[in-house]
């Protein structure tokens, strides 16, 4: 993929070749445009094209992608005041432990692939909030299902580990914001696995609206990952790193 350095670097080259002004001119006209191509299509979704299976680095770009998206929403929703007095305690607890599934992921040389994303402006709707976490969480709890898998081929039992103590976590997550929604909580007997790529859940978050580094499909803004979020918007837990 060709980048403005790369643009300028042939730049140079033809500056020292017996090239035309006229074959020159469109040579770097062409490059510029392929350039510009690919920095519109955003780093996700770059990443989410490159095909090659699923290896461990790429598995720990995407959930720390994931786990970065994660604590943005949720963060906005505590400061924005979208969460019943109720649950308030219960959304600032599950932003603790997205933030403390990035820093673990960090540790492991897990690298973010964007800090800015386009979320929908229906996943700021009081109505949908819930709706939203829950469809969310189903889609984490299959991707920490895949970074198992990929983990354990690879010989990395830790790794395998750690995805399991966190997909643990955000099934925890998810059947408190099925209660929030009176549905049934604890509604399944197994995980299921019903995506087998970390490519396939990049794309079926794109499909609801959300943009990674670019704009979304739907309606919405750009948000920026706030880092360690403010202490009004995460509570203290137990067990705050993996073993």
């Amino acid at each position: 993929m060709r980048t403005a350095d790369d643009v300028q670097i042939l730049d140079n080259i033809l500056a020292d070749t017996p090239t035309d002004g006229v074959t020159r001119r469109l040579l770097i006209q062409r490059a510029a445009v392929t350039a510009a191509a690919a920095s519109a299509i955003g780093p996700v979704a770059a990443f989410a094209q490159s095909g090659g299976g699923d290896s461990p680095q790429k598995v720990l770009n995407v959930a720390i992608t994931a786990e970065a998206l994660a604590v943005t929403y949720l963060t906005g929703l505590l400061q924005n005041n979208l969460i019943p007095k109720q649950f308030v305690e219960v959304i600032k607890a599950a932003n603790a432990s997205e933030y403390d599934h990035y820093k673990a992921l960090k540790k492991l040389g897990a690298k973010p692939l964007t800090t800015k994303f386009w979320a929908p402006n229906a996943f700021f709707e009081k109505d949908k909030v819930f709706a939203t976490i829950e469809a969310a969480e189903d889609l984490f709890v299959n991707a920490y299902l895949v970074g198992a898998t990929v983990f354990a081929k690879n010989g990395m039992a830790d790794a395998a580990r750690y995805a399991g103590e966190i997909g643990g976590v955000e099934a925890q997550h998810r059947a408190l914001a099925r209660f929030a929604q009176n549905k049934l909580p604890n509604n399944v007997g197994f995980e299921q696995y019903k995506l087998t790529t970390v490519d396939a859940h990049v794309k079926q978050l794109q499909s609801l609206g959300i943009g990674f580094g670019m704009r979304g499909s739907a309606a919405g803004k750009f948000y920026e990952f706030p880092g360690k979020p403010p202490a009004s918007a995460v509570t203290k837990l137990s067990h705050p790193s993996p073993k």
